[in-house]
């Protein structure tokens, strides 16, 4: 566009910088270049070039007072990456989260867009729908075994190919893709095309390209990461295992996933569904105050496929020592190998012990770089104390630093013992192991598990992470779990439920769960299948305490020196004083801050966001870490 005087237009444009560390909302350059709303420039910031999305678009000459009082120097925009890429549904739902989660627009985008389609925006296709008018922005649930969630999964997926409409299908991890993915494409194999960021670049751009150019309807599996994907005819978004804590960002903006897609399904006009064998305790709440729907009536009370029983090892020891394996479970063990089936065990904790206390005392064993509780762990040469956080090692032949006690005894059962145990006890039977230390990759994971399917009369020791690779088995047992329910966490109890209840869903004959805890209510429900007393019975207390779904709590920390970290708490503290927030120590700070507070605000509910705390956030700086809705309060 021209001037009077025949010359280019010259355009002041608003831009959203898509990075993370970058805290400044909106950044302003000057271009002549016709630059349509949802372009991506590339824009300089502090001597480097960065991508930035133009939200706004002003002449400069309606600018001329502004510009000449403004404190900085308004620059030029480099290079138009693209054309109009983004749905203004998408930005908008992208603002409406960086709200939520007292972050920039900028950084939301940053952690919805992968960074390859951002720096390939070239190879990139533009979508060939144009949008199609609304379902109803209607919410669902679905909670019901896995079987029963996928066959309504199939049936909603052919009915919207049958409407001329995509189905955007959403998963915690890469794993629970290519399982999803082999259940649900068959029939429609071309139009089943599954995303996820562990791919090459080359492949992760056709792939895209390929669900973005397709002119059939499709269903897309993917993680979260991939809402940013600009097709116009996505009706339905389904967040499956929507009780996954994987749902939730590693890196900061600390954001969830499911309230992304929540404000981004309300304001595209998208049914949204949550499905998982057990919902969690705040979704339930929505459902019973109608604020969801229900595709099929939600199951409270499961069915019991296979024989459950609670095993009781609170008095039984050997010479002294806790027993680790019962006669139940060796009983298991020999029937798995009798009748060439396979059995998974389940521990909580790594290594030979979970805990080291001082037996005159009562002190833990704590890392000296970060302060987490130590484990007992097997050394090259000897046991040693190790810290899963910061990965310190010391000698196990040490003193109680507290009292200078020779007495320090290791508490609890870990993976690692319960491995040499079985070793011992039944050396012809084939064991593999799956947890963060022996199978550190994907690739580690995934062949150790197809090993075990494939290996009749064989044992699968893991941790939680080995859930996510197991698709069925005969027989399962919890060796060691006790240690969670000291966990200080309020969600622990949901989460002690949803690993039984996964576990049960994967078991086809017999499944046992030791501990020396059976009084635990939790058992009783996980053994039952009985989901509604349980809801009953944590919503009663969340209430009382005023954890969610009664309100929104906000985590601000502080990580570095004991000194700074007080001082600056301390000036927050008066900052945030008329919001009565409690300040906690926190559990397991970071290996390379060796001190760590936390300051905790519960804010109603009806009252989040709250334009008085953001504005207070805000003049804080980026040094202060931020989370809304925290899964723990003490990390």
């Amino acid at each position: 566009m021209k001037n009077e005087e025949g010359q280019k237009e010259v355009h002041i444009i608003h831009c959203i910088p898509i990075a993370r560390g970058i805290f400044r909302q909106h950044l302003s350059y000057f271009t002549t270049a016709e630059i349509p709303l949802g372009a991506v420039v590339k824009v300089p910031v502090r001597g480097r070039k960065m991508l930035a999305l133009v939200v706004k678009k002003e002449r400069a000459s309606d600018l001329k007072t502004d510009i000449k009082r403004a404190a900085y120097v308004i620059k030029k925009i480099e290079k138009i990456e693209t054309v109009s890429f983004f749905s203004k549904e998408f930005i908008e739902s992208c603002e409406e989260a960086a709200h939520y989660f007292a972050t920039t627009t900028g950084q939301v985008v940053s952690a919805l867009v992968p960074k390859t389609i951002l720096e390939h925006m070239s190879r990139v296709s533009r979508p060939l729908q144009e949008g199609k008018t609304p379902i109803t922005g209607e919410r669902f649930i679905l909670q019901s075994g896995a079987e029963d969630r996928f066959a309504n999964y199939k049936s909603l997926v052919r009915e919207e190919f049958a409407r001329g409409s995509s189905v955007f299908f959403c998963l915690p991890t890469i794993e629970d893709i290519k399982k999803a993915k082999n259940i649900l494409e068959k029939g429609i194999e071309p139009y089943t095309l599954s995303i996820h960021t562990s791919m090459g670049t080359k492949e992760l751009i056709k792939m895209w390209n390929a669900i973005v150019s397709e002119p059939h309807p499709v269903l897309i599996i993917a993680t979260g990461t991939f809402l940013s994907i600009p097709r116009g005819d996505i009706s339905t978004i389904v967040i499956e295992r929507e009780n996954s804590r994987s749902y939730k960002t590693q890196k900061r903006p600390i954001m969830d996933i499911r309230v992304f897609a929540r404000l981004f399904a309300k304001l595209s006009g998208k049914r949204l569904i949550l499905g998982d064998t057990l919902l969690r305790v705040e979704t339930i709440f929505d459902y019973k105050n109608n604020e969801y729907l229900e595709i099929a009536h939600p199951k409270f009370r499961s069915v019991l496929h296979e024989h459950t029983e609670v095993i009781s090892m609170k008095s039984k020891a050997v010479k002294g020592k806790f027993e680790i394996i019962s006669d139940e479970l060796a009983e298991l063990i020999e029937k798995t190998k009798k009748n060439n089936e396979r059995l998974f065990l389940f521990s909580v904790r790594k290594g030979i012990a979970p805990s080291i206390v001082c037996g005159d005392c009562g002190a833990t064993v704590v890392s000296e770089q970060c302060g987490a509780p130590m484990i007992l762990k097997r050394g090259e040469r000897e046991n040693v104390f190790f810290c899963p956080v910061c990965k310190e090692e010391r000698s196990a032949k040490e003193i109680c630093k507290q009292c200078g006690s020779w007495k320090l005894q290791a508490l609890g059962v870990g993976i690692e013992r319960i491995e040499e145990e079985i070793k011992e006890r039944f050396p012809s039977v084939k064991l593999f192991r799956i947890d963060k230390d022996k199978t550190s990759t994907y690739k580690k994971a995934k062949e150790v598990s197809e090993k075990f399917e494939n290996t009749p009369s064989s044992i699968l020791l893991g941790t939680e992470m080995a859930l996510l690779y197991l698709s069925g088995v005969e027989n399962a047992a919890v060796v060691s779990m006790d240690s969670l329910f000291s966990v200080p966490d309020f969600r622990i109890n949901e989460k002690i439920l949803y690993i039984l209840l996964t576990m049960r869903d994967l078991v086809t004959k017999q499944f046992l769960i030791q501990t020396r805890n059976p009084q635990q209510l939790i058992l009783d429900y996980a053994v039952k299948g009985n989901l509604i007393d349980f809801y009953r019975d944590e919503i009663t207390i969340r209430k009382h305490l005023g954890y969610p779904p009664f309100s929104i709590i906000v985590k601000m920390s502080v990580r570095g020196r004991k000194n700074s970290v007080e001082s600056m708490m301390k000036k927050m503290e008066a900052i945030f004083a008329d919001k009565s927030p409690d300040v906690v120590s926190v559990f397991s700070p970071a290996p390379e801050k060796s001190y760590g507070l936390n300051m905790i605000m519960k804010i109603p509910r009806d009252k989040w966001p709250d334009e008085d705390i953001l504005s207070k956030i805000r003049s804080l700086g980026p040094a202060i870490a931020v989370e809304v809705d925290p899964e723990s309060i003490l990390n």
